[in-house]
């Protein structure tokens, strides 16, 4: 199949309002050690009188010294849309904001937004892209089923060029959810356009499609994970 942004998304509905946090970890030289707690909630709101969704993200580091990472993007409901994107990094001391319109043709700086750091920023688009840093709820709203492949057109802002990548549902597994029971899940790769990398892996639980586990190996042998945790 190939998506293409604007298309009705056939399992929507199943982005339902609510907060689920992760734990995003590494596994290196056999120590497995926590990066970062990832909290990832789905809103509903009235914007200038129409509804959109909202995706706010907020990530604390669990490094020796504090970070606090905040994400807030907008969409068209139904179809995945993106609007607009808001990035601000806490880190060492400094403030660093970040926004972002992703229109049809362009990705470009909110020049409205206070202290923008890329407010000039403007990147052509090959085509409308997807919000690569909502593709855990975009996949979600997919018919994924065995056998079911699907290109999709996906930009992260300010993260390599704007570009399609196919995914895959190659198997089904039964994952432990939070509270240990297992979940039936279908299990969705992507290798991101470096076929000599191995893919990075998904799981998503049948019935809600939620997210329930991330594995992806870094040339270097480092497996990065994400986990859910509620």
């Amino acid at each position: 199949h190939r998506l293409s942004v604007g298309d009705r998304l056939a399992r929507f509905d199943l982005l339902e309002p609510g907060r689920r946090s992760y734990l995003r970890s590494q596994v290196r030289d056999g120590a497995h050690v926590a990066t970062d707690i990832w909290q990832r909630e789905v809103r509903f709101e009235r914007v200038d009188g129409v509804e959109r969704l909202r995706i706010v993200q907020r990530w604390d580091g669990t490094g020796k010294e504090p970070s606090l990472v905040e994400r807030d993007s907008l969409f068209e409901t139904g179809t995945f849309r993106p609007l607009t994107h808001v990035r601000t990094t806490r880190a060492n001391g400094k403030t660093v904001v970040e926004g972002f319109r992703l229109g049809e043709k362009a990705l470009t700086g909110m020049r409205e937004l206070a202290d923008n750091s890329q407010a000039t920023v403007d990147i052509p688009f090959p085509e409308p892209m997807y919000n690569f840093e909502a593709d855990i709820e975009t996949l979600r709203t997919l018919p994924l089923a065995r056998g079911y492949a699907v290109s999709i057109p996906f930009f992260h802002p300010i993260g390599g060029a704007p570009a399609r990548y196919l995914w895959r549902v190659v198997g089904e597994e039964a994952m432990p959810g939070p509270d240990g029971r297992r979940i039936d899940c279908w299990v969705v790769e992507t290798d991101y356009n470096r076929p000599q990398s191995p893919p990075a892996r998904f799981w998503f639980a049948k019935g809600t499609q939620q997210l329930i586990r991330q594995e992806s190996r870094a040339p270097d042998g480092v497996i990065h994970m994400k986990t859910l945790l509620f």
